[in-house]
């Protein structure tokens, strides 16, 4: 995904905060081989970083799921992931440690 604007959602331990066009970019993760003590290996995708231009705002350090609709019309949702980074700011931007997650709908 390269930089475009999307209205974004951001649910923290405070609040939900809504962004209307706000500038964002995500960079995937990379893949790595995992090899465990019993000699199998997986594929483990780490989590890339997903970085919005907008002023701080509370509560930011703390979200957990970023909901992004972007200006093409596509919906994604991602998991802040806090395993090996934490959120940061650097300059205009705010970077959140991220992993895309597949929603689907409820079937019953």
């Amino acid at each position: 995904m390269g930089l475009a604007t999307a209205d974004v959602e951001v649910y923290s331990d405070h609040e939900t905060v809504r962004l209307i066009g706000a500038p964002f970019t995500f960079n995937p993760g990379d893949r790595t081989i995992y090899t465990g003590v019993d000699n199998t290996s997986a594929v483990v995708l780490r989590a890339g970083w997903l970085g919005l231009k907008t002023e701080p705002f509370k509560g930011w350090q703390s979200a957990h799921i970023l909901s992004v609709t972007g200006s093409n019309g596509d919906d994604r949702v991602f998991e802040v992931k806090r395993n090996f980074n934490n959120p940061v700011q650097e300059d205009d931007w705010l970077w959140f440690p991220a992993m895309p997650q597949k929603v689907e709908p409820c079937r019953n």
